[in-house]
């Protein structure tokens, strides 16, 4: 895998603890990062000091990451403003299993990563394996991955508003027996659970949903 990352005023958002920040279905996947990109991007009208300041933590952050034995490469984003060209350089830094926090730095830089992150999984939805956010408490908020112009069936909408629900009613991810069951309630029908897990494939691969393996079930993140 590899972790793009974007760094700021503080390199909170990439380590704690001594370990990689990632989301919790990441991490309980044992992932091997194999390579690892940090980008910032400083305002030509800073100061000295301030400029100093983010270098500063680019240089803790590049070394926390071959403290772990990670391959690092830098990159300095000049003139972030000019959207289209740098969505075409972030494109070509995101290889198969890329996981992208954009927690940090200057928020113009983010957005671009994220949208280059959808075109790039509208070619090939297993490129992306996340893109998230740490909040100030540690928490890792994933985004959705999803391209505005893709529009669902009837029953995938009914499928993503049932676990949506589920998960808000509930405070935890519906399994898939629990789905189907639900659906079947509702429907007044009877679904196979292979006909329900092709489904949430398809939720999935549009980046409306996660799949979490539990033991023998499979559960189902919302990400929206």
């Amino acid at each position: 895998m590899r972790y793009v990352v974007t760094v700021g005023e503080h390199i909170n958002h990439i380590f704690q603890n001594g370990e990689l920040m990632l989301p919790e279905r990441i991490k309980n996947g044992n992932p091997k990062i194999s390579s690892a990109v940090v980008l910032y991007s400083v305002r030509e009208d800073t100061t000295k000091e301030y400029r100093k300041r983010i270098l500063s933590n680019v240089r803790e952050a590049e070394e926390r990451f071959k403290s772990l034995r990670i391959p690092v490469v830098v990159i300095e984003i000049g003139e972030p403003y000019r959207f289209q060209e740098r969505i075409e350089e972030f494109k070509r830094l995101i290889i198969p299993e890329t996981i992208i926090n954009i927690t940090g730095g200057r928020r113009i830089v983010g957005y671009e990563l994220l949208y280059a992150a959808v075109l790039v999984r509208n070619e090939n939805p297993d490129v992306i394996k996340s893109v998230f956010y740490v909040t100030e408490k540690g928490d890792v908020i994933e985004f959705p991955v999803v391209d505005p112009r893709i529009q669902l069936t009837p029953l995938e909408l009914q499928i993503l508003r049932i676990i949506q629900d589920h998960s808000r009613e509930t405070g935890r991810p519906m399994n898939l027996t629990e789905l189907r069951n639900r659906l079947e309630f509702i429907n007044d029908s009877t679904y196979s659970l292979p006909f329900i897990s092709e489904y949430v494939s398809r939720l999935e691969r549009k980046g409306y949903v996660k799949k979490e393996k539990k033991g023998r079930k499979r559960f189902v993140v919302p990400l929206i």
